[in-house]
């Protein structure tokens, strides 16, 4: 967003208790530089606030078509479902047509926050978490709103809140120090090693996010590192990707790293966007996949943490 005041967040979510230590809450920042087609927040990648249609609850009104000023919403002439013409919602700032909707078919991802705004949800939140618990700033990219997420970690700090970020490390590394200051935790997802499939699959290379991991690493750090591998069937599971992965992470002095197995749970969200999902039949990972992968990693003196397992 031009306006660093504000930050555009797609969800807040209370009480987690698997993206840092004790109780948190999760702050969703909305824009990502990443194309994943695993994503299972495709609400978050976009900028721009978006409309999300649940087909299920829809009662075929059509309020909403007549409140469209801008005329981008038709009917399907087979199904009697509404569509979308997304290029031009992409530049709306009204939504009339999520207001005239009296049955929540229609919603919008996208708010924007100011600092004060959050603290006051995180102040509310404070009492719930329990020892050790915080804030912790994920997406979409927190690092395509950096100042902002800058401030508001000091401003966390400030309140004696612990904090901590999920972050794809694909930014430039000046964005990352500013972040970085006021961070105690730091997850961050080795998608791939193969540069070659790592753009494939995510749309961009991955030199930037090694060569970034590499300078986080460096000793003297004033926070936790924890390097994630989300485990895609048939992308990244294979022996060759955590080996190279190892030697990685050894040369960086990385003795440690969190395996998450691959779900689908944002299935319906694709659908609410309108768009097609890739991995909508792939299954999860099974567990001997994922205790084989942590084997190969704790064979090599690599603590290896599968799911929620992290210790905290």
């Amino acid at each position: 967003m031009k306006n660093n005041e504000r930050a555009r967040i797609f969800d807040i979510q209370g009480f987690s208790v698997h993206d840092g230590p004790g109780g948190r809450t999760l702050i969703f920042f909305k824009g990502c530089p990443l194309r994943c087609v695993w994503c299972c927040n495709p609400e978050g990648v976009n900028p721009y606030r978006e409309v999300m249609y649940k087909s299920l609850q829809c009662q075929k009104c059509y309020n909403c078509v007549g409140k469209c000023s801008q005329k981008a919403i038709s009917i399907n002439g087979s199904t009697g479902l509404i569509l979308f013409d997304r290029s031009i919602c992409k530049e709306c700032d009204t939504f009339e047509c999520v207001e005239a909707c009296y049955n929540g078919a229609l919603g919008i991802t996208g708010k924007d926050y100011s600092i004060d705004e959050l603290m006051h949800k995180i102040e509310r939140d404070r009492r719930f978490w329990g020892k050790g618990g915080g804030v912790t700033l994920g997406g979409g990219e927190v690092l395509q709103q950096y100042k902002f997420a800058s401030r508001l970690l000091e401003r966390c700090h400030a309140n004696y809140i612990n904090t901590a970020i999920e972050t794809s490390a694909y930014a430039p590394w000046s964005h990352l120090q500013g972040v970085l200051k006021n961070t105690d935790w730091v997850f961050v997802d080795i998608k791939c090693m193969d540069s070659d499939i790592h753009s494939k699959v995510t749309g961009v290379p991955n030199r930037l996010i090694l060569e970034n991991i590499k300078r986080m690493a460096a000793k003297n750090r004033n926070y936790r590192l924890i390097p994630r591998i989300p485990i895609i069937p048939g992308i990244n599971d294979d022996n060759k990707n955590i080996f190279e992965t190892v030697e990685f992470l050894k040369r960086v002095n990385l003795f440690e790293i969190n395996i998450l197995p691959f779900h689908r749970l944002g299935t319906s969200k694709y659908e609410q966007l309108g768009l097609e999902y890739a991995f909508a039949e792939m299954e999860s990972p099974e567990t001997d996949v994922m205790e084989r992968i942590r084997d190969l990693f704790e064979a090599y003196d690599i603590r290896c943490y599968v799911g929620s397992d992290t210790p905290f």
